[in-house]
């Protein structure tokens, strides 16, 4: 047997200019499904523009988010199924998207327009989302009070 060596993406990114893989996690729905869509990253090469999708590390996890403002040190940065901004230094982002696959279909990100719609609606979205998602814990957690009230336990 012969041993397959594992390299890091920004490896690739500098030798190839482009990485083709899989993605993983729940941040970028419901744009990318865990492990089933396959993104095209290529190196980046010049300051992110707001919208644009970074590819950038956090220790040794890489995360893929939206830029939502270029500021003079970095990116202000969320996921799409995320709640909270991150600050994410210029030197940290080590590449953008621009295609992926979902399913059987191919999206160009600079030039699709489903795309856009979907990027601007999401944005605009946002603080309805997340008052949504409060309430939600906001009723879990009183139910689980009124219930422990009354003798029962959550498991």
């Amino acid at each position: 047997m012969s041993e397959i060596e594992v390299q890091k993406i920004e490896d690739v990114l500098l030798t190839k200019g482009q990485y083709v893989g899989p993605t993983a996690g729940v941040s970028m729905l419901p744009m990318l499904k865990n492990r089933r869509d396959t993104i095209v990253v290529n190196k980046k090469t010049e300051r992110l523009k707001p919208l644009d999708v970074a590819l950038y590390k956090r220790g040794e996890q890489y995360i893929l988010h939206r830029v939502l403002k270029v500021t003079d040190t970095g990116y202000i940065i969320r996921g799409d199924n995320c709640y909270a901004d991150e600050i994410v230094p210029e030197e940290a982002v080590i590449g953008v998207l621009t295609e992926f696959f979902r399913k059987d279909k191919h999206i160009v990100c600079e030039s699709d327009k489903k795309y856009h719609r979907y990027v601007k609606n999401r944005l605009k979205t946002y603080k309805f989302r997340r008052f949504w998602v409060r309430l939600k814990a906001n009723c879990i957690n009183l139910a689980k009070k009124i219930l422990r009230v009354f003798g029962y336990k959550s498991k």
